[in-house]
């Protein structure tokens, strides 16, 4: 049992080189050229990279460590899947409207909220919902170049080492940190805030603990990290847009207002609480 430990330890080290090393270095060649800023045109291509490099690290480490890849978690069945990919689609739209009624509450003044209800143009919203999704879909390959890594190779492998509450805190942590270089750069939550970059560090993190739940969650009803790659695109393209689209109904909404860390740290504390639901309510569903 010892040495079984030892060796997944062993592997899951090799698999945090290969995940971390990559696209540290990227950030700093960048970085090198064009300083700490996301006002490039060249960061795309850098971010494109690095969410690749999990589901590389994970290929290497299996190859190098000689584990094969049983068991991967690469392919899905849709049968008896489709609620899961229901929620995949789907959940990202619903927290980021929650996340913008959230800072709405907490963020502005009490009229706010019947100004976002009169102005909001659900035709646009819609319009652009169904275009980000599609979009969202040709670059699936992107998001599930983080999930096979983190959710189909660190967590399981987290998970054989300590409990399963401990490995999704422990995974959200080294997940959160992944995201250190560009946090630094301004990404997420900009640069002119309280502790920057510590505090940004420090939010990224307790919100990966909870996606992360939740992308773990889908991943186990699936015995795949498709669902999770799906909802992890879905995420990162229509979160911003999505909050956007409601709150631009209020006056109250501003550039002022999006600059402070009050603005991300509601967002992401609302979207963390549907995760942690959204992750339960998978539990009970599998249990039944």
């Amino acid at each position: 049992m010892k040495n079984e430990k030892r060796l997944i330890l062993k592997r899951t080290l090799i698999y945090l080189l290969f995940a971390f090393i990559p696209p540290f270095i990227a950030v700093f060649v960048y970085v090198g050229f064009f300083g700490w800023t996301v006002d490039n045109l060249y960061y795309q291509a850098l971010t494109s990279f690095s969410m690749l490099c999990p589901a590389i690290a994970n290929i290497l480490t299996r190859i190098i460590t000689k584990e094969g890849f049983e068991n991967c978690l690469f392919k899905m069945k849709i049968k008896g899947n489709i609620r899961y990919l229901v929620l995949a689609f789907l959940m990202p739209v619903v927290y980021s409207t929650v996340s913008a009624l959230a800072v709405a509450l907490f963020l502005m003044p009490s009229d706010a909220f019947g100004e976002i209800f009169k102005n909001f143009d659900f035709k646009e919203f819609s319009s652009m919902l169904i275009y980000i999704l599609s979009i969202s879909a040709l670059l699936s390959l992107f998001g599930f170049g983080e999930e096979f890594g983190w959710r189909g190779y660190l967590t399981p492998k987290l998970e054989k080492l300590m409990p399963f509450p401990v490995a999704i805190v422990v995974s959200g942590i080294i997940w959160g940190m992944w995201h250190a270089p560009i946090i630094v750069c301004g990404h997420n939550f900009g640069k002119d805030y309280f502790m920057y970059p510590y505090m940004g560090f420090i939010l990224m993190c307790i919100f990966c603990i909870f996606i992360g739940f939740y992308f773990t969650m889908l991943t186990k009803a699936t015995n795949s990290v498709i669902p999770a790659s799906i909802a992890h695109i879905i995420n990162n393209n229509v979160f911003a847009v999505v909050t956007g689209l409601w709150l631009s109904g209020t006056k109250h909404f501003n550039e002022d207002m999006v600059s402070s860390i009050n603005y991300p740290a509601i967002s992401l504390s609302a979207t963390s609480v549907v995760c942690l639901v959204t992750g339960l309510v998978i539990i009970f569903i599998k249990k039944k």
